[in-house]
């Protein structure tokens, strides 16, 4: 059977995240077990993006076809169904395939010959209204109008995101979802004590992520603010960088902390540097107010880190009992929760052990697995 994979996430973005790992990870795992005849779609306008060149360095190895459009600019896919609809996807990529995986509902396409599966990874645009850009949900209003359409198969990281789906999308049955957990990057996150990464030292704090609203990094800022004023040592650090969001109140929150000189902000980090900073750090926190999967929960229970993270949407079904949860909307319990951690190492010791058992759980291969028979029985194949 051939099976098309959409990689414009994968290959889309310099520095990718969140959607693009997922499909970097997933599809390097698909092409790796070879359990089908695969070929790669992706746009690359006139070649000016550079997605082939991203393309031949996340999965030239697997020596699979790339079927790229060259014609139509992936924006105007994105947004315009009048002018993507002039051909099918078929048409615009010169794929032809069984079945066809798309990475995210951004960009499905309006015309396909094939079966379509799709994955979505959360509706918080739905269940949280303005926890995204305007920019962003304008896209995945898009995507949903597209989905109610065309019914496709429905890919989706959690029982708490496949609920949404089922409350959020018109039309949509039950057995037209698939839940099929993720994982995280089980070659390059693993426990490495090592010496400082620049300034972040000694005893400290760790986030790692987009700054978006939903990541909720103000209330963590003001979290430590209120630890950091007994404990006169410890730093937070905060990792990651902007996106479409309106990221004032993370920066006027560190400019006014009167800690402010223990907030250490690298920017964009390597993966050994991430790795490095969840096995040293004093735990990870991650208040989160709404998560299709949180792939950094596993991440740094990996590194042997232990974990404070939100009690909402698919953080539980992560995290398990390897964790400790926190209401995301209260500073007070989350700084209650940091300093009692952050006080203990017996308990910390006892997180840390917890959290190496239950990312066990998970794997890329597991997920591929999984994947693989929801293509089969797309395909009708027994």
């Amino acid at each position: 059977m051939r099976v098309i994979l959409e990689a414009q996430h994968a290959v889309g973005h310099l520095q990718p995240r969140g959607v693009g790992h997922y499909a970097i990870q997933m599809i390097q795992t698909l092409l790796r077990r070879n359990t089908f005849e695969y070929g790669l779609t992706f746009f690359d306008c006139n070649g000016e993006a550079g997605n082939r060149e991203r393309a031949v360095k996340h999965f030239g190895s697997f020596h699979v076809p790339f079927y790229e459009c060259n014609e139509l600019d992936y924006r105007v896919a994105s947004r315009d169904d009048a002018r993507y609809g002039i051909k099918t996807y078929n048409e615009w990529t010169g794929a032809e395939g069984a079945v066809y995986h798309f990475m995210s509902p951004v960009c499905i396409p309006v015309s396909l010959n094939g079966k379509m599966i799709v994955t979505v990874h959360d509706l918080s645009w739905c269940s949280s209204p303005g926890i995204l850009s305007e920019h962003e949900t304008d896209l995945f209003k898009i995507g949903r109008q597209r989905i109610e359409r065309t019914s496709p198969i429905i890919i989706t990281d959690s029982e708490s995101s496949r609920n949404e789906i089922l409350k959020y999308i018109d039309g949509v049955r039950p057995e037209q979802v698939k839940r099929v957990y993720l994982s995280y990057d089980e070659k390059n996150m693993f426990p490495e004590k090592t010496a400082a990464v620049d300034n972040a030292d000694g005893r400290y704090l760790f986030y790692v992520g987009a700054f978006e609203r939903k990541k909720n990094i103000a209330r963590l800022i003001k979290a430590f603010n209120i630890v950091a004023e007994k404990d006169r040592e410890l730093k937070l650090v905060i990792a990651g960088k902007p996106t479409w969001d309106d990221t004032t109140e993370i920066y006027d929150a560190v400019s006014s902390s009167p800690c402010r000189d223990r907030i250490v902000m690298p920017g964009y980090i390597s993966v050994e540097q991430k790795r490095q900073l969840y096995s040293n750090a004093l735990c990870f926190v991650f208040p989160s107010i709404c998560e299709g999967f949180g792939i950094p929960v596993l991440e740094a229970m990996a590194c042997g880190c232990p974990v404070i993270t939100a009690d909402n949407t698919s953080l539980p079904e992560v995290g398990g009992d390897a964790a400790v949860y926190v209401d995301a909307c209260s500073i007070e319990q989350l700084a209650w929760e940091i300093e009692r951690v952050t006080a203990s190492e017996g308990l910390r010791k006892e997180m840390a052990a917890k959290g190496l058992v239950q990312v066990k759980r998970f794997s890329w291969d597991k997920t591929a697995g999984q994947v693989e028979n929801v293509y089969r029985d797309a395909a009708n194949i027994l």
